[in-house]
């Protein structure tokens, strides 16, 4: 159950992320999305005491948030300074 909820937190995250950075390309929300989902669930799945499929902890609630946030800011950053 908790593997699910840290999915939906990345993929939620991305969706936000692609509609605050005004993507209109399909492929960048999808990538925002994936990037989200990788920082959700890396933070999350560490910070968690137990094993994923009994549940979450708040904390690893706060982390996947934290780790999701951080992944699609350095992705922004790189878009800005790298791409173009």
């Amino acid at each position: 159950m908790g593997l699910i909820v840290l999915v939906a937190i990345g993929g939620i995250l991305g969706w936000l992320a692609s509609i605050i950075c005004e993507t209109e390309d399909g492929q960048d929300i999808l990538l925002n999305i994936a990037v989200a989902l990788v920082g959700a669930l890396g933070c999350g799945g560490l910070t968690n005491p137990g094993p994923l499929q009994v549940g979450v902890s708040p904390w690893a609630l706060l982390a996947a948030v934290i780790g999701g946030m951080a992944l699609l800011t350095g992705l922004a950053i790189l878009r800005r300074t790298v791409l173009r």
